[in-house]
């Protein structure tokens, strides 16, 4: 009698084989060829299955526009990497890839100059991944004095910047390193990080992720999630807020920070080190922490999670 085991062995095998046939039989010649070598074309594409494939990119333009130009982004879902620089001119090179079974026709992207600056849009498109992968990003290289506006993106990477910063992506995280000047930041459903960060106002704000803040300063922060947890490592504050709806707060201020912290939990526990604070023993659902002469007004609060405030580095 054929065991059970041997029988499912044999079906597996058998549907494994009648899918292969269906994919020769769509794929044609490029299931066993596949087209490596293709460039991508502005029509549809057709790439079969492969080893990953790196198409050469559309855009490639190097714009001539002074130290301090407006660059405006807004390209849907494609991700972009920003990165600051000594040199007066905007570059942006577009890049994508593919492997395995992929089809359509990707958003072709578009960089037309204005009186302030530049504006890189997508057009419309759309890629379809059967089986494999896809990817599409754009990298921009700027002066480090331009003022850079990103009304949409998937992922956002930003470095190196030296002037205000807006960035807002429907559904994608966003990373902020070496950053010198004003943020504003924001995410539908994705967590930001910011990593050396600067400036007079700083804002970040995503609905569904967490927020990462390491050595970060300024006269006034506010950091907010509705559903994450915060964490915050050598903080300068003097005025705003880390809040969210649910998720706990770790959090670790400077010497240098100049403000009355008011901390508190929905349902948890605050818990302070190293920091004066109102009760002494704070090991309850809200206190009171006195940072330098404490001149400012921050809040700490959660309506569901523990909240930790302790003492950081001076940076």
């Amino acid at each position: 009698m054929i065991s059970r085991s041997t029988l499912i062995g044999a079906l597996v095998v058998v549907e494994l084989g009648i899918v292969g046939m269906a994919v020769r039989a769509i794929a044609g010649d490029s299931v066993r060829s596949g087209p490596a070598s293709a460039p991508f074309a502005r029509g549809h594409h057709h790439f079969g299955f492969s080893p990953a494939v790196a198409i050469a990119g559309q855009l490639d333009k190097t714009l001539a526009l002074g130290n301090a130009p407006h660059v405006v982004i807004d390209v849907q879902s494609i991700d972009v990497v920003i990165e600051g620089g000594p040199q007066p001119v905007v570059h942006a090179l577009e890049s994508t890839s593919a492997s395995g079974w992929v089809t359509g026709r990707p958003a072709p992207l578009a960089a037309e100059t204005n009186p302030g600056g530049v504006r890189i849009t997508a057009g419309e498109g759309g890629v379809n991944v059967m089986m494999g992968e896809y990817s599409h990003s754009l990298h921009v290289a700027v002066p480090e004095g331009a003022r850079v506006e990103i009304l949409s993106a998937g992922r956002i990477d930003v470095k190196g910047l030296r002037a205000k910063l807006t960035a807002h992506s429907p559904d994608g995280s966003i990373h902020v390193r070496d950053h010198r000047g004003d943020l504003d930041v924001s995410s539908d459903s994705g967590r930001i990080e910011l990593i050396d960060v600067e400036g007079a106002d700083i804002a970040a704000n995503t609905h569904e992720g967490r927020l990462y803040f390491t050595r970060v300063g300024a006269d006034k922060i506010n950091g907010h999630t509705n559903f994450g947890r915060i964490y915050a490592v050598d903080l300068r504050v003097k005025d705003g807020a880390l809040n969210t709806h649910s998720g706990r707060i770790s959090a670790s201020f400077t010497a240098n920070s100049d403000a009355t912290v008011k901390v508190s939990t929905g349902d948890g526990k605050v818990s302070v080190a190293g920091l004066p604070s109102t009760p002494a023993a704070a090991d309850d659902d809200k206190s009171t922490v006195q940072l330098g002469a404490g001149q400012g007004r921050f809040e700490v609060s959660t309506d569901e999670g523990a909240v930790n405030i302790s003492q950081g580095a001076n940076v």
